[in-house]
Order: structure tokens, then sequence, then C-alpha cells
């Protein structure tokens, strides 16, 4: 049978505790709205659901997330459970985001005695211990926001976190989207409305040596899912992800493009071969305000103009395939119009020679990568830092970094690796030509031996677009310590021997990276 739902004209005003202002109330739109069937084929059988046929949230599915935090994605909501923030009405969940300031706690556990000031409002649901499974079908109807800065997203966390903290045990965007109807920044989309929705992965190790692969995919006919209620789907079986937009199958990824790393007595160990997609998870609904994504990409930051905006929830209908439910395999919704995301491989697990360190210099890149380094980037969404290998007339292979916005470095990681011996009488050496700089005109050199434990200084980069050699003498470098926050590297632990940090929008290659003795 057919639900259908009729919503009514209802306009929300609220009091904020502990705002500073009050936003503008946020109009229900008038629209009847016809709920698709439970899917009863394919094997799949219904084991979890909302239907938000309620006058209120149902806490014993969902819980509210409150504290100014901002995701760890630098984003500019505070989380609150208010009305204001979050509703049903008409068989459909609200969660509305305010232009207004709030006070909160700064810290994801909502310990009140640290707490931030945030200008903007908004709500996340999660069905930690209500609603946890391994593998299934996820199906969630939906409406996205619009506008410059707002960021929907509707995705899944690990409940038990057995590989460790994020993202070595994992995250499932279901679907994600930024800055809708802002004009495109996709190059065959250039000056028209944002459009592009998302279904990712994201899997490594602990950040920042996580990764991450997905897909965008355009609606059929130029729709835009701000426009319209659209269903989205993920099937997850044991070693498959396969993403859907109204019953079209638009990706699959597959565990050879997935991986666990995680810490077992010291040692990095990669976990079994469908890790970390092996474990409970549970669903996670929420409107982000700005951030690594939203407010790096499109028109970049926050339109504030725009605001109130909500995403909208028709239902959440969780299934289980009932012809294996232990794998979740045999109920796959396959379609050729899929692409298959290449994914990721794990990462080399070295054993560095006994005398590496105690010679008299350590190359990082002469020509090539050393072998015992790997080069990763923290770019959180995939579309700020660019690396690459090109060829120079005189000096054949360099690295060439390019940086697009504010947030995202390159860093070289190796196994814990002893360099106290390095912390004294001993430089950083690098060769370095400016192609081009938008923004700015310095890089920050860090060493890095784990979070907040890091040392940086600034240097500051010749214009002329000419190679020049860089000596930074370890001594002031190791010294300086953390200048966003308190700590110092500790040598005898070094986890990434060289951060590149570009401060502004800039391209620039290096060579002959290297650590000498003086």
């Amino acid at each position: 049978m057919f639900n259908t739902k009729t919503r009514v004209l209802y306009t929300l005003v609220g009091t904020a505790l502990m705002a500073g202002c009050a936003g503008s109330s946020y109009v229900v739109p008038v629209q009847n709205l016809t709920d698709p069937d439970i899917k009863k084929s394919d094997g799949w059988s219904l084991v979890w659901s909302d239907e938000f046929n309620g006058s209120e949230i149902d806490e014993s599915k969902w819980s509210f997330e409150e504290n100014c935090w901002g995701g760890g994605n630098m984003e500019q909501q505070c989380y609150t459970a208010r009305d204001k923030n979050a509703f049903v009405e008409g068989g459909v969940l609200y969660l509305v985001a305010h232009e207004e300031t709030f006070t909160g706690p700064n810290n994801p556990n909502g310990d009140y005695t640290k707490l931030a000031h945030l200008p903007y409002t908004s709500a996340r649901l999660r069905s930690t211990n209500k609603g946890d499974w391994t593998y299934g079908r996820f199906e969630i109807r939906a409406k996205m926001p619009i506008g410059q800065g707002t960021w929907p997203a509707i995705w899944m966390l690990p409940t038990d976190y057995t590989y460790g903290t994020w993202a070595a045990s994992g995250e499932i965007d279901i679907v994600e989207a930024v800055n809708l109807k802002a004009p495109s920044d996709s190059p065959e989309y250039k000056g028209q409305e944002e459009s592009r929705i998302y279904g990712t992965l994201h899997y490594g190790a602990v950040w920042p040596d996580n990764k991450h692969s997905g897909q965008a995919y355009y609606l059929p006919n130029g729709a835009n899912p701000a426009d319209d209620f659209h269903t989205y789907s993920l099937e997850w079986e044991k070693d498959e992800m396969r993403w859907y937009v109204d019953d079209v199958h638009y990706a699959t990824q597959t565990s050879d493009g997935w991986y666990a790393l995680y810490s077992k007595d010291g040692e990095k160990t990669l976990a079994r071969a469908d890790a970390p997609f092996d474990q409970r998870f549970h669903l996670l609904l929420n409107l982000a305000v700005g951030g690594s994504w939203s407010g790096n990409t499109n028109n970049k930051g926050v339109d504030a103009s725009m605001f109130p905006q909500a995403l909208e929830v028709d239902y959440v209908r969780v299934y289980e395939c009932s012809k294996d439910p232990v794998t979740g395999q045999g109920c796959a919704t396959i379609q050729d119009s899929a692409t298959k995301v290449e994914g990721n491989l794990p990462p080399l697990v070295v054993d560095l020679p006994a005398d590496f360190t105690t010679g008299e210099r350590i190359d990082v890149f002469n020509g090539e990568l050393n072998e015992f380094f790997r080069q990763n980037a923290y770019d959180p969404q995939g579309v700020i830092m660019d690396f690459a290998y090109v060829t120079d007339a005189q000096r054949g292979q360099v690295m060439e970094i390019t940086k697009t916005a504010d947030t995202g470095n390159i860093y070289f990681e190796t196994p814990q690796l002893d360099m106290s011996s390095w912390a004294n009488n001993a430089k950083l050496v690098f060769d370095i030509k400016v192609v081009e700089i938008n923004k700015g005109n310095q890089i920050s050199v860090k060493l890095d031996s784990g979070w907040p434990n890091v040392s940086d200084l600034s240097v500051t980069l010749p214009r002329d677009k000419a190679w020049h050699t860089i000596e930074i003498d370890m001594n002031e470098l190791v010294s300086n310590g953390n200048s966003h926050g308190v700590g110092k590297v500790d040598m005898s632990k070094i986890k990434n021997v060289l951060v590149i940090d570009p401060l502004g929008e800039m391209k620039f290659q290096l060579d002959n990276v290297r650590f000498e003795r003086n």
C-alpha cells in the first residue's frame, strides 16, 4: 500500500537556550507526499524503520548529539536538541540550520567545562545502540537543503571502533551533498547550479593517515536533489558496498579497495581483508554548516542569507538479506550503470634497516621517494591538495604540490622512527621552485610524532620561479614546538618524517629533500 502524507503550513518559532540571537523561523512547505512501498522482494526483510508519523522524534530510535565541536572539519554549527533545530511535522523529520550565535561544548563528549561559540545551530541524530547493524540495505527518502555552506549528510559510523579511532574503524557515507544550487565548480558544469550527490567510504588508519574513495552522481534530466524527495540507498554485504538513487545503481566498491591498519603491540598491523566494514555500524542524520568541504568549494565560505535551511527526511528503512543474514550476500541489486570505484591499496608495512638513522644523510626524495617512506595527504574531501611527479628539463623527476584552498597538507609517513640523534647538529634541506602563488607566500614545515606532538616553522617562499635551496636548522625546528597547540615533536617517535603545509593557494616543486648532519 502507498502511504500518503500531507504536510501543512507550519511556522516554528523557538527560543534559543544559550543562543546569543534568534535566527529566522523555518517555514515548512505545503506539499502532498506519497511514500513508495516497503520493499518486499529480492530477499530483503524489513528489520528497523522510522516513518516519522508521530508528533515528535522517537528517542527509542534516535539520540541527539549536542556540542559546538565542529565535527572535526571546522564546521560552523552547534548541534542542539531544541525543537527549533529538529522536529517532526506531517510525517517528515526536519533538521534545520539557523544563523544565530550559540555556545556549547567544544568537544564531541559534551563536556561543558570547555566551551565554543559558533555562528550557526543545527541538529544531528544518531541511532547508536538503538539501531546497529552489520550488512543490510539502508534506504532513506530525503530532500536536501540549498545554499553555499550547507552540508547535509546521511551516513554511518562504527559502534564499537574495533580498529581504533577515525577513520581506522571506518565511515560509510550513504549520501552527502554540499552547496546545492550554488554555482558549480565542476569543469564540465562550470557556472551551472551545483547538483551533485556523493557516496563515499572512509577507512585506512587513524587520522591523519586515513583514506577515502567514492563516487559523485548527477540525477537524471538535470534534476536537483534540493527540489524534491529522492530515495538514497546503500546495499552492504561482506566485501562489497553498492549505492543507489531512486533504485538506480550508480557505484560499487569492493574490499580490495579498502583496508584497516591498526596498532597491535606498538606495531602497524593490517586487519582481515574485509575490515573495517565487518563490524556494527549505526546511522547518523545531520545538516552541517561550512567546514573543510562545503566551505572550500563552489563560492567558498557560507552564504548567511540562505538560512534557515533544512534537511527533510521522509523515512528511514533498514532491511536484512534473509537469504544469508550472516554475510548479507544473495540479495544484491546489480545494474550495468554502476561505476566500479577503484579505492586504495593498503600501504606496505616495512621493517627499517637497523642503521637507517645512523648515517650522515637521510634522503626523503632524490629523483624518487625513499622506499621506506610513503607520500600521503591530509585532504578531507580530496579536493584541496594535488600531488604529482613531474619532469623538470634539467633535473628530471621532481615533486609538484598544488593547494587550492585553506585546509590540507602533504606528508611523508614512515614506520615509527627514532631520529633523536638528528635533533641537534643537523639540518633539513630541500630545493624549491614556486610555479604560481594565488594567496599567501609561506609554507609550514613540520616534524610529526602524532598530534599534538609536532614542531613546525614557517618558510617564506622565493617568488622568482627559479630553483632555490632552503636549509632549516633542526634544533630550531624541534625547539619551536607546535604553533597551533600545546606540544612538541618527540624525535624518538617520528611518525611522519616531514609535513609540508602550504599556507595559502599555490603550486610549487620540490627536489633533493633530505636531512644532513652539520
